[in-house]
């Protein structure tokens, strides 16, 4: 019986014997493992867990979101959207500044016959508001919108009233932007490079928000579905509205782009 075992062992292969090998370390391993630990892939998910997949994956509202609070990752994003529209406000009335005490200054913002700010300057599409320049009214519009974007990083709930009314807000701020980009491209035939910063983060805004209130019922809940296929799509609705802006500003300026090239 032992000489049958002996030779059986001498048959064994290099490879079969580490392969014994690995697999009698494996085992011991395993039996070391406690019973209740995290290591085995079989493990079932909590409840809590899966409702939160489920959710995301689903955009589904939190219960935050329905109640008028917002999840401070997207707080945080309608927050440094504000900023930048903030930090390109206060740009364009320190250039206004600037421009008014010495009409011939040079100015940081005219870098070339396309791109340049010296135009805007006391041009009437720039006070269409009473007379109020329009960086005076974007710095205090994205001042607002970073108030609320604070309370709500903050985990501060705002009344669906003041929903409705920030995208009501951000939708006037759009349709400004639309009529000024009409303005920059067929009229003026010139692009305020600070102008062009709110337009970027004004559509990021508008998106952000109504797909934000509308997935959290704030409209409706027949208007849910809608809110979470903007949520769902809302970088592809993103990138779409971004391509076409360059795109019309590459053709809109296509002869002077091709004189600032020399071509």
């Amino acid at each position: 019986m032992v000489d049958t075992d002996r030779c059986a062992s001498a048959d064994l292969s290099v490879h079969d014997q580490r392969a014994h090998t690995h697999c009698r370390h494996t085992r011991r391993a395993d039996a070391s493992m406690p019973a209740d630990s995290s290591y085995s892939a079989d493990t079932p998910l909590s409840d809590e867990e899966m409702d939160r997949r489920l959710a995301r994956y689903s955009a589904s509202p939190s219960d935050l979101q329905r109640s008028g609070g917002l999840e401070r990752g997207s707080a945080y994003g309608m927050l440094v959207c504000a900023l930048i529209g903030m930090w390109a406000s206060l740009s364009l009335i320190m250039a206004e500044k600037v421009k008014l005490s010495d009409p011939q200054a040079a100015l940081a913002c005219d870098v070339n016959s396309v791109v340049g700010c010296g135009k805007w300057i006391g041009a009437w599409q720039n006070e269409v508001f009473f007379g109020i320049s329009n960086a005076v009214i974007g710095l205090s519009f994205f001042s607002g919108i970073a108030a609320l974007a604070l309370v709500l990083a903050a985990g501060g709930i705002l009344p669906r009233i003041i929903w409705q009314l920030l995208c009501v807000g951000v939708s006037l701020g759009m349709v400004w932007v639309v009529w000024f980009q009409y303005e920059s491209f067929f009229v003026a035939r010139s692009l305020c490079p600070y102008c062009f910063v709110t337009w970027i983060v004004v559509i990021a805004l508008l998106i952000h928000v109504w797909s934000r209130s509308l997935q959290a019922g704030h409209w409706g809940a027949g208007a849910e579905k809608i809110g979470r296929f903007l949520v769902l799509n809302r970088y592809v609705a993103l990138c779409i509205c971004y391509v076409i802006l360059f795109l019309a500003i590459l053709f809109a300026f296509w002869n002077k782009w091709m004189q600032v090239l020399g071509l």
